[in-house]
């Protein structure tokens, strides 16, 4: 309970402080208030209560026709209370939400660690659906601590208002219960002074415990079926994202079943929380429908022995029913409860393994070197399984080269790569990097959520390069076709239009060294001939280090690095030399 409540802290200060945290206290100050205010005002309607029903049944016309006034008065001024307190928590909710996104979004990009969790990596910490802790857990927990935007379920803040105003309750029942209630059992009297003080603590204690005991497995049950409910949902999107490739492949039939199977675990968690819930439902339902009648049926025998008025009967159960429902909040809101614990502990698991992210603890050093070249020294790259896919004992590239690396399929070349970029933490040896800019192009091309033109520039602000250049770079590259039609959308390109515009990209970046993963893997001899040759002219000292299973065309000279240790294959131009690796 203590390591739950320290979490549920520590997103509360993360959501409360940070930039425009002096606005979110003044909203929370005007919620205090306004819920202080509403306090008093129910502390008036109790009042009002004895007097209405004191004077109807003293049949006084005129009282209760000013009773009647005054109630709506007490109803307008509550009202406009409850929407100035509602329209400043929903404000608050939505920055406490933005806070605590951003909060996350900054660890997610931070140092990488989107990538070093990535399940392919084979770390130990899991993370599963982050988009679903920063979209959906983030808001959850903004409603379970300042209450939901249906006001159905009270949040935190309600409760602790709630227990502000409880002392004025107690202290009103206290005032009303001036009666003891006297019995005899085995022959013995017993009085009870005030029992109507005695009795609310009491009840609602036994209901509390009697709902934690067929609840308490709901936290657990809610959190499975949150994180099977997203794994079916990313399935589904995958899907979508796919569906060429499925459709040519008349795998429908395939993904219907994969998606049963994420479905069937959905559905099995699914039982087991309506299941808990149904027993849950066997104690809370009755209570809820009988809670505002106990305080009546407690307070009735004061009232048959005339010890009380009709008025102060409804003033006695009003106050009573106060101090019930607040004292309740726990038996209320349980499976809010589990609600905000299952989200807290999903964004403390997250925020844990974003803190374990240390990208410098790897046993493959990389350092930047004073000079223009790379040296590679006792390189060897593993898979996560520990199995050794690549060994590089020693290389060198010099400033301007262009370099191919080649070798046989599933070697390791495309790991390569994410480790010279630091990428991969499966690795060992040392890497100097050279002084200067340097870009990676990976194997599958990132397609931005933007325009083409906007596309072609990523990651760089699209307003900081002139759209004549480019223009002119797209059509260089043949994406001419496109702009011509009018077409400025970078969704629906091909695999080689996409490679194109990932060229485009490297162009426009003006990198000193560039690594490129199949970067024309898809382009025929000749379209890759007209782009390379685009690219070395654009970038004419650029050093180029290629990975490809053939050879690049359009450059006047390479070397060829072999990373294969079963044929010597010829080397290409004047500076061409083939690596065997033992």
């Amino acid at each position: 309970m203590r390591a739950i409540i320290h979490q549920i802290w520590r997103f509360v200060w993360i959501a409360a402080t940070g930039p425009g945290s002096g606005f979110s206290l003044m909203l929370l100050v005007v919620i205090v208030a306004c819920q202080l205010a509403i306090i008093q005002v129910t502390l008036r309607q109790v009042q009002w209560s004895a007097d209405f029903f004191n004077a109807l049944q003293k049949i006084d016309a005129q009282a209760a026709i000013t009773q009647i006034g005054v109630f709506a008065v007490l109803v307008g001024i509550s009202a406009s209370l409850y929407l100035i307190a509602k329209y400043c928590k929903r404000r608050l909710q939505f920055r406490w939400r933005q806070r605590l996104s951003d909060t996350l979004l900054e660890r997610w990009t931070t140092n990488k660690a989107h990538w070093f969790l990535h399940p392919s990596l084979g770390g130990h910490a899991k993370v599963d659906n982050p988009d679903q802790r920063i979209a959906e857990d983030c808001n959850m927990f903004a409603e379970a601590i300042l209450g939901s935007k249906d006001d159905i379920r009270a949040g935190v803040l309600d409760f602790i208002m709630s227990l502000i105003g409880l002392v004025s309750y107690v202290m009103l029942l206290w005032q009303l219960s001036t009666f003891a209630l006297q019995f005899s059992l085995w022959g013995v009297g017993i009085e009870i002074p005030r029992y109507m003080v005695w009795a609310a603590p009491i009840y609602v204690a036994l209901a509390t415990t009697l709902t934690h005991v067929l609840g308490r497995q709901l936290p657990g049950l809610l959190m499975n079926e949150q994180r099977r409910e997203a794994d079916f949902r990313f399935a589904l999107v995958h899907m979508r994202e796919n569906a060429s490739a499925i459709a040519l492949s008349d795998g429908e039939t395939a993904e219907r079943r994969m998606l049963a199977d994420r479905f069937n675990d959905v559905v099995s968690v699914w039982h087991q929380v309506i299941r808990r819930e149904f027993i849950y439902g066997l104690f809370t339902r009755p209570y809820f429908q009988s809670v505002l009648r106990i305080p009546t049926f407690l307070a009735l025998p004061a009232f048959l022995a005339g010890k009380i008025t009709l008025g102060g009967l409804t003033q006695l159960a009003a106050a009573f029913t106060n101090v019930v429902t607040t004292l309740s909040w726990f038996i209320f809101s349980y499976k809010f409860i589990s609600d905000l614990v299952a989200t807290t502990r999903r964004l403390q698991g997250f925020m844990d393994a974003m803190d374990g992210v240390a990208p410098e603890a790897h046993a493959l050093r990389r350092e930047q070197s004073g000079d223009s070249n790379l040296q590679i020294r006792g390189l060897g790259i593993r898979a996560p399984d520990g199995r050794m896919l690549v060994e590089l004992p020693s290389l060198s590239v010099a400033r301007g080269e262009t370099v191919w690396l080649s070798g046989a399929s599933g070697l390791g070349k495309s790991t390569l790569i994410k480790a010279l970029a630091g990428l991969w933490p499966h690795a060992e040896g040392q890497v100097t990097l050279p002084s200067g800019q340097l870009a990676f192009m990976p194997q599958q091309v990132y397609m931005p959520l933007c325009s083409l033109m906007d596309a072609a520039v990523y990651p760089a602000d699209p307003g900081s390069v002139p759209r004549e250049t480019v223009e002119r770079l797209l059509r260089g590259v043949g994406l001419g076709p496109r702009l011509d039609a009018g077409d400025d959308s970078a969704s629906g390109l091909s695999v080689g239009e996409q490679q194109r515009l990932a060229l485009v990209r490297v162009m426009v970046s003006k990198p000193d060294w560039i690594f490129a993963d199949e970067a024309t893997s898809a382009l025929d001899a000749e379209s890759e001939r007209i782009v390379m040759a685009l690219l070395r002219s654009e970038l004419p000292d650029a050093t180029l280090v290629v990975v490809a299973h053939r050879e690049p065309h359009g450059f006047a000279s390479i070397r060829r690095v072999v990373l294969d240790t079963r044929s010597d294959e010829g080397a290409m131009g004047p500076n061409s030399g083939a690596l065997r690796l033992a």
